[in-house]
């Protein structure tokens, strides 16, 4: 190990954004619904928000990759920011069940 509270920081946070995808799960089945609209296949926004919520996994997966690699190459800073992308999508999704 290069740096034990890195390795230890990316670890966790990987392992956190792994168990929230058990409700990106169900989150994604849901979001079928905003195109009950007749319209809505028709509408931007929406197809939008359909398209960043199932790209979830593809930046999970991405930045794991991405940041491990950074670490072995002794980016240490880079490597925590890009393990932290997931964070979008889980502030996303927190503060549209808190606010909406």
């Amino acid at each position: 190990m290069r740096n034990k509270k890195v390795f230890f920081t990316m670890l966790i946070s990987q392992i956190l954004f792994g168990l929230f995808t058990l409700i990106w799960f169900f989150v994604s089945l849901m979001s079928f619904m905003i195109f009950d609209n007749p319209n809505g296949e028709n509408m931007f926004w929406p197809l939008l928000l359909f398209i960043l919520n199932w790209l979830y996994p593809v930046a999970l997966i991405a930045s794991i990759i991405i940041s491990w690699v950074l670490y072995r190459r002794d980016k240490m800073k880079t490597a925590v920011t890009i393990s932290l992308v997931p964070l979008l999508w889980v502030l996303a999704l927190a503060s549209l069940f808190l606010f909406a």
